[in-house]
């Protein structure tokens, strides 16, 4: 398997050219190497694999020299042996790069914007990405251990969701102010793990409204609404919705049975998340805003947790106010829930309305208060 630098990268195709015949060279130097052979690959939309496109024997003094053909913007890597690649856009005609594939860490780029612009933010994305990593490791290994310092805990919680914010803040800046398409795909695939899909598809829009004529960007799109369709599809948009809401029975954070059928008579949201869950943490202050909103008006909410860790779930609970009930089996992608509701990524939710069929489901941000509003005049 080819080691990437620092992430896994989707394959980008861009429609920008900067040069008028598409031909560009990448050439420089590889320090502390005399001898092997550097390999110039494209990425391919469709799949994992990789084109190669030329190689290059690296002389004595560690020179090469590759040379490429594209009518459009796109993402390339420089390959030699197992080091971790260099990434590259072939913004313009002649891309020189040096760099060090045994100590590696960023590159040395003396051309191409694109490829500097992108690296800025692989380096402040890297940067949150390793401060977050390092605080979930921590909750981790106080939760495993069954620790009851709570304080410790809660200040952990609370950086966590800091952080968690600080790494969104650097994708979705980037995303607005990049004058490059191929390098705002690049961070918009690094959005799919710490943004919700509502929010994700907003800065989508967003960049296909700044770069329409950009393929790359309709695309991903394009496959984004498959997907968030998709979802909808497999879940209680074909399956429950205006059927009658399947019940459900787990026990609460102080080991008590609860059960969706125990809240008929009201308006409910079953709300599905997990601590772990980036998105659903960042939708958790909508949550608790339209609650806090409605919550006089026979309405409530039931949360549904795919938690494994005890500790963890009641940490979050404590952290991001849901002072609604919450229950759960403990067994993340095991539980029950997925079984009868049928969702295949969280968050998640349905509402209820007081007969006990289901109105309405994934219901996020601004779309929540909103339903709210019509059914609780």
């Amino acid at each position: 398997m080819k080691q990437f630098f620092y992430l896994f990268l989707t394959v980008i195709s861009v429609t920008a050219c900067a040069h008028k015949d598409g031909r560009f060279t990448v050439s420089g130097k590889i320090k502390n190497v005399s001898s092997g052979t550097l390999v110039l690959q494209k990425l391919s939309y469709q799949s994992a694999d990789f084109k190669t496109i030329d190689s290059s024997v690296i002389d004595k003094d560690g020179n090469y020299k590759l040379s490429g053909l594209d009518s459009q913007q796109n993402l390339y890597v420089l390959s030699y042996k197992n080091n971790p690649d260099v990434i590259l856009i072939n913004d313009t005609k002649d891309i020189s790069i040096d760099f060090d594939p045994t100590g590696f860490h960023y590159p040395d780029i003396k051309t191409s914007d694109a490829t500097k612009q992108l690296y800025t933010f692989i380096k402040n994305f890297w940067q949150k990405d390793s401060v977050l990593a390092v605080t979930y490791q921590q909750l981790n290994v106080l939760n495993k251990n069954g620790s009851q310092d709570s304080a410790t805990i809660n200040q952990l919680q609370s950086n966590y969701t800091r952080q968690l914010h600080d790494l969104t803040s650097v994708i979705t800046g980037f995303v607005k102010t990049s004058n490059n398409p191929a390098a705002v795909c690049f961070a918009l695939d690094k959005a799919r793990a710490a943004i919700a899909p509502d929010a994700l598809y907003a800065l989508v829009q967003d960049a296909s409204m700044r770069f329409p004529a950009h393929s790359g960007i309709a695309i991903f799109k394009s496959q984004l609404t498959q997907a968030m369709q998709s979802q909808q599809d497999n879940g209680a948009s074909t399956a429950l919705l205006n059927q009658p809401a399947p019940d459900l029975t787990m026990d609460d954070v102080n080991g008590k049975k609860v059960s969706i059928s125990s809240f008929k008579g009201k308006y409910l949201l079953v709300d599905f998340w997990a601590s772990w869950c980036g998105p659903c943490r960042h939708e958790n202050p909508n949550v608790v805003a339209a609650y806090n909103k409605f919550k006089n008006k026979n309405f409530d909410i039931l949360g549904v947790s795919l938690d494994e860790d005890k500790q963890a779930w009641i940490g979050a609970i404590k952290h991001d106010n849901l002072s609604w009930t919450q229950m759960s089996d403990l067994k993340q992608w095991n539980s029950e829930a997925i079984n009868v509701y049928h969702f295949d990524g969280i968050p998640f939710n349905v509402l209820i309305d007081p007969s006990g069929k289901i109105i309405a489901e994934s219901l996020r941000g601004s779309e929540l208060e909103q339903k709210l509003g019509e059914v609780l005049q």
